[in-house]
């Protein structure tokens, strides 16, 4: 890829993604290139889909309501498959909560686990919202797959759905745990940043008895807990990397 590649705008992709194939583009794609970027067309863009890598394309047929584009160059592989990321978290308020997601996304999370503990101060989601922001993310910081959401569910279904041979960390504040520095694996890893006001001393001991849960420190000051999910995950990737 060139420089000048780097400067074309972005865009994700749903369908599959092949040398000079014609893909429709959607309603708010064809409005983002059209109206907001002044494309015209000929004029080059980058799309990618998560699993077919990265492709340079040729707009065609630009209207104000329709437009599509023509494949036309791989410009990046898509990457070989690496240990997976998972972040499990309580929802909290939607300016940080926005910030958090889309810093994970950037930070290489994988998969999105938001659950219900008994501090949870946020306990609906909008999924369609967030998806939004995981793709815009992803778009903006160059990664070329796309992270999941999963649906909102109790503390104690996501832990039982967990496979025990994969590392689940539990941040628990104020709790005798070894930093999470000295935790990390090879393998697939789920990290669990706990809500507004932490867990509570009941969930601690729960958390503290379950075998597949390796209880760590992110360091002696508490954190909020947007921070703590971008310090734990930003290990997690120096550690992956």
């Amino acid at each position: 890829m060139t420089d000048t590649h780097y400067k074309l705008p972005r865009l994700y992709i749903k369908q599959a993604l092949t040398n000079d194939s014609f893909i429709e583009l959607d309603r708010d794609q064809t409005h983002y290139l059209h109206t907001v970027m002044r494309k015209k067309n000929g004029d080059q863009i980058r799309v990618f889909n998560g699993q077919d890598g990265e492709w340079l394309c040729a707009l065609e047929n630009l209207t104000q309501k329709s437009g599509a584009i023509n494949i036309t160059e791989l410009i990046k592989p898509q990457p070989e498959t690496r240990p997976r990321i998972h972040l499990f978290f309580a929802p909290i308020t939607k300016t940080r909560m926005d910030w958090m997601i889309e810093k994970a996304v950037e930070l290489g999370v994988d998969e999105f686990h938001p659950v219900l503990t008994q501090n949870t101060e946020v306990r609906k989601i909008r999924e369609e919202r967030i998806n939004s922001q995981l793709i815009e993310a992803s778009e903006q910081c160059e990664r070329l797959t796309l992270p999941i959401l999963h649906s909102i569910v109790p503390l104690e279904s996501a832990l039982q759905s967990w496979d025990a041979d994969k590392p689940f960390l539990a941040c628990i504040e104020r709790y005798d745990a070894k930093p999470i520095m000295n935790t990390v694996s090879d393998h697939d890893t789920a990290v669990l940043i706990g809500p507004v006001g932490g867990f509570t001393e009941d969930e601690k001991n729960w958390l503290s008895n379950q075998d597949k849960i390796i209880p760590v420190s992110l360091g002696a000051h508490v954190l909020r807990c947007e921070t703590a999910a971008l310090y734990a995950v930003s290990v997690l990737q120096a550690k992956k990397a």
